[in-house]
């Protein structure tokens, strides 16, 4: 299934360019006799409703005119979400301000998970607030970053 996976995610790159669109993960299930399988794509802006549903339209007639899925099989385009966490540098830019909690690598021997406040992103560097302490962190040494809903 891997193999399957692998040339579908190759294969859909040009429509998910034409769409402004990037593939963040793919997820694969078996229902019943078909193959259920979840897209789930950002964007450089905020991805919409309509944006799935277009998504949607062009991947299923591609998939199913190249043969990668049966008329069985189930498509879903979501976006990552929040309870996601961000993979690639380019996911960071729009969710300047916002709450994170970061778990990063400080040295070569030690970890650490913080709650801060996404200030900017200069090529492969973030830069927190951390209670008004400002910490710079290198994308690489990002090992999981998500987004925290908080409320006033």
């Amino acid at each position: 299934m891997n193999e399957l996976l692998e040339k579908i995610k190759m294969a859909i790159e040009p429509i998910l360019r034409k769409n402004e669109a990037f593939l963040v993960d793919l997820s694969y299930s078996k229902i019943k006799n078909a193959k259920k399988f979840v897209f789930f794509v950002d964007k450089d802006t905020y991805v919409t409703h309509e944006d799935c549903m277009k998504i949607s339209k062009d991947l299923e007639f591609f998939l199913a005119q190249q043969g990668l899925v049966s008329e069985n099989d189930q498509i879903e385009i979501s976006s990552p979400g929040v309870d996601r966490p961000l993979k690639f540098l380019r996911q960071f830019s729009k969710h300047k301000e916002r709450h994170f909690s970061v778990t990063f690598k400080v040295d070569d021997e030690k970890i650490e998970t913080r709650d801060m406040i996404l200030k900017d992103v200069i090529d492969d560097l973030l830069i927190f607030d951390e209670n008004g302490r400002i910490r710079e962190i290198k994308f690489l040494d990002i090992i999981k970053a998500r987004t925290l809903l908080k409320f006033k």
